[in-house]
């Protein structure tokens, strides 16, 4: 039996009950107790049918959130990736290694780790006014919720930078690998954040 328009719209005001508050939640749902209901339900009732899904549909949405943090966490890690193999990333990681290099034999470590550190600062702030922008809009949908977490990974590197600097100040090798690591995390991150940010508002366009 296919369902009308009234049941569809039955089906969306049960989630929203259950404060489903994410629209891309909601039409994954939607879709998928529709289409569930008509092939496979013993139910004669929406209402009856709907209410053993209570223990799914809370489940669905707990675990959709995991999923897609950690899909933008492997993202991430294809993008960094990126930096060493894809022509137009590879030129930046390239510079910025002959730049290191360049300041490292200067042996102006203090100077250098200021002037990385604000880059590494730059696109990271970059990276956090990119997930501000649509606010409203983003905050409709769980696919971006979990969005400025793609820049959980390069914030270590700002965040523990106090407690290695004397440490990697006396040990050039390592200098580089932090500094090195550490720039091309918070660029790939921002542009993680940026070219996801695009999708989602997109795909809002559709669906709001």
């Amino acid at each position: 039996m296919k369902l009308t328009n009234q049941q569809i719209k039955q089906i969306d005001n049960y989630l929203i009950n259950l404060k489903v508050k994410f629209v891309d939640v909601r039409l994954e749902l939607i879709d998928h107790l529709a289409s569930d209901f008509e092939q496979s339900s013993n139910y004669a009732l929406l209402e009856d049918y709907l209410d053993v899904k209570v223990t799914f549909i809370k489940n669905f949405e707990k675990q959709r959130q995991k999923t897609i943090h950690w899909s933008y966490q492997a993202q991430l890690r294809k993008r960094l990736a990126m930096f060493f193999y894809k022509p137009k990333y590879v030129l930046f990681t390239i510079s910025l290694g002959l730049i290191m290099v360049f300041l490292i034999n200067l042996e102006v470590y203090l100077e250098a780790s200021i002037f990385l550190f604000l880059l590494m600062t730059c696109f990271h702030i970059s990276a956090y006014i990119t997930h501000l922008k649509h606010r409203k809009t983003l905050k409709k949908l769980q696919a971006a919720q979990p969005l400025y977490s793609i820049m959980a990974l390069p914030s270590l590197f700002l965040y523990c930078f106090s407690l290695v600097k004397d440490y990697i100040f006396e040990n050039p090798y390592m200098f580089f690998l932090y500094f090195f690591l550490g720039t091309l995390s918070n660029v790939a991150g921002y542009f993680e954040v940026y070219d996801n940010k695009s999708k989602i508002i997109k795909h809002s366009k559709l669906i709001l």
